[in-house]
């Protein structure tokens, strides 16, 4: 089975690069809060005793954690070396290839099922990407997977004004109910199930772990012309607008439409 790194557009390159750079941060902060949707997409995923298990997208593989038990063969992809080296670490029954999602070094019918715990928006052309995914999906094979949503459960609303304010442009693809069908349709995948959830949320314990969520990823890059000063302004500014929950915690609004079909 071969191996490799992404070879997408320089964007995408950026971004796996600021995926890997900031993977710690993105271990101590999304991370946990995705599990709750891993455990969820893997429900959803049906699995059965003996399967083998794709997480596409894996990160520091949440995914592949919740996939891992009843002698099931998981494997998970991802193109930044930063988040494989701490799944590695943290889910060590599990098997790490980086490779781009996008084109997998697995022959055709490999998997019984694909799981993606909130990776496929991050997809330049998600419909050729659920097509790869598909390829590599035996017969009769199950697709189980969540993306940000709807819109109006994210903190868009909440944060976008303040980043206007200084000057950030987030661009972020969110699909709706009816595109992520759609997509998953074009791709060729049959009975299409889709759920939302708008109230999940990542929990945030304070101003430390809120700092590190500041400092990943596409937060990182975008802000990174930022003076010290400025972007201080910029993160205090938006900890103040984000809602404290029952808990205590920081709760981000981050919403989730799970997507369930068939080969």
């Amino acid at each position: 089975m071969a191996t490799g790194v992404t070879t997408g557009p320089p964007d995408w390159r950026r971004m796996v690069e600021g995926f890997s750079r900031t993977a710690e941060n993105y271990s101590a902060t999304m991370a946990p809060s995705l599990r709750t949707m891993a455990v969820a997409v893997v429900q959803r995923a049906q699995l059965q005793v003996g399967e083998m298990i794709l997480d596409a997208g894996t990160g520091t593989g949440v995914g592949a954690a919740a996939s891992l038990t009843r002698g099931r063969t998981v494997f998970g992809v991802d193109a930044a070396a930063g988040m494989l080296a701490i799944a590695r670490r943290e889910v060590p029954g599990a098997r790490f290839v980086r490779a781009d999602f996008n084109h997998l070094p697995f022959a055709s019918h490999f998997f019984n099922v694909v799981i993606s715990v909130h990776a496929l928006h991050f997809a330049v052309d998600p419909v050729a990407t659920l097509e790869e995914w598909r390829r590599v999906t035996r017969p009769g094979g199950r697709l189980s997977l969540s993306v940000p949503g709807p819109r109006s459960a994210l903190s868009l609303k909440l944060y976008d004004p303040i980043f206007r304010r200084y000057g950030v442009v987030r661009r972020m693809q969110v699909p709706t109910r009816a595109k992520l069908i759609a997509w998953a349709r074009a791709a060729g995948w049959q009975q299409m199930e889709v759920f939302a959830d708008p109230t999940t949320v990542i929990r945030l314990a304070g101003p430390d772990s809120f700092a590190r969520w500041m400092r990943t990823a596409s937060r990182s890059d975008t802000t990174r012309a930022m003076s010290r000063e400025r972007f201080a302004a910029l993160e205090a500014d938006l900890m103040a607008a984000t809602p404290i929950g029952p808990d205590g915690l920081l709760h981000i609004p981050f919403g989730t439409l799970y997507l369930k079909a068939h080969n």
